[in-house]
């Protein structure tokens, strides 16, 4: 299960930090393509880590890590991405089937 490193409020405004000075740094280097991924890994991954949520951390790291990796290096898109993106729905389907907390909505339902 999770572990609460700090309340959710703050573990979105210190990943929103991360974010802008990420965004920062990618305007002074000019370095948009593929820093944007290590943007988007850190603010994402500061989110996750920061509210206990390790195995959301890990497979965050792995596909994004995974892009920036294929894009920096050349490598071919046609294997690796779509096997990264399908772990990473297959991830997120059965998290949210097994795992996931049922809210009600506005209506009742």
């Amino acid at each position: 299960m999770s572990h609460l490193i700090l309340p959710k409020r703050k573990a979105e405004v210190i990943s929103n930090g991360i974010f802008l000075a990420s965004l920062g740094i990618l305007f002074w280097t000019n370095g948009w393509w593929p820093g944007i991924l290590l943007a988007i890994w850190a603010s994402l991954g500061a989110r996750q880590y920061l509210t206990g949520r390790m195995w959301d951390f890990a497979i965050t790291t792995v596909i994004l890590i995974g892009l920036f990796i294929v894009s920096f290096f050349d490598i071919s898109w046609s294997v690796l991405v779509p096997v990264l993106f399908v772990t990473g729905g297959i991830y997120i389907i059965f998290r949210e089937y097994f795992f996931g907390e049922d809210i009600q909505d506005d209506y009742g339902d």
